[in-house]
């Protein structure tokens, strides 16, 4: 986390750990996500999507980064895809489109198939993810090589004492007045709104208590 804010982006695997890196996963070794920062898109409708999260990297010592609809849809900072992982292939690319691939680097395997895919292809699977209120675990977004937070970062959430006590001892970082469980952290010339919320409790009930969305469910 300090890391992240440091530098001011959230980094890919590979973009860390280079070709020789180990990575957990095989789709991650063809570039499914050694290439890419997966996000997750949440609707306004969702209500009921818990702020602990699911699937992979959600757990009580993460912290839940709030970005900006709008880094979605102002595609400056090297992003290709913009809709499901697909267990590690390249959006819009079908596993047929990986035969003969050459091994080795992602970014050899992965490239080639960027041709393949279409815009609407990528926007529909996109759309596909957060129309209802049906879709919660298949909501991964993929982003390559780095998301820029300058403009984008708007609120955290943690699930635990002890990840919301280590943001409150960042440098700048301050507890509020009165309010258990909320704070800010210092990022840039702004203070990033920080809440601790139970973990099986609405993740939009949260965003909305702390001030990071709106009535309508929508992040400021």
């Amino acid at each position: 986390m300090k890391s992240a804010l440091q530098q001011g982006q959230l980094n890919s695997a590979y973009s860390r750990e280079g070709k020789a890196g180990r990575y957990s996963r095989p789709a991650d070794k063809n570039g499914g996500g050694a290439l890419a920062v997966y996000t997750r898109a949440v609707g306004t409708q969702q209500a009921d999507w818990p702020s602990k999260g699911y699937g992979v990297g959600s757990n009580d010592s993460k912290v839940q980064l709030i970005l900006s609809p709008n880094v979605l849809q102002t595609p400056n900072h090297g992003w290709r895809a913009s809709s499901t992982d697909n267990g590690g292939l390249v959006p819009g690319a079908a596993k047929k489109d990986q035969v003969g691939l050459p091994q080795g680097d992602p970014l050899k395997r992965t490239k080639q198939l960027w041709g393949k895919q279409t815009e609407s292809g990528r926007n529909g699977a996109f759309n596909e993810t957060v129309k209802d209120t049906s879709v919660k675990e298949n909501n991964e977004q993929l982003h390559w090589e780095k998301v820029p937070l300058q403009g984008n970062l708007k609120g955290m959430v943690v699930t635990s004492q002890a990840s919301f006590n280590t943001l409150m001892g960042l440098e700048g970082a301050q507890q509020t007045a009165g309010a258990a469980g909320r704070g800010t952290v210092r990022f840039g010339d702004q203070d990033v709104p920080v809440v601790l919320a139970e973990k099986n409790s609405s993740l939009l009930s949260s965003l909305q208590s702390a001030g990071i969305a709106d009535g309508n469910g929508r992040v400021r």
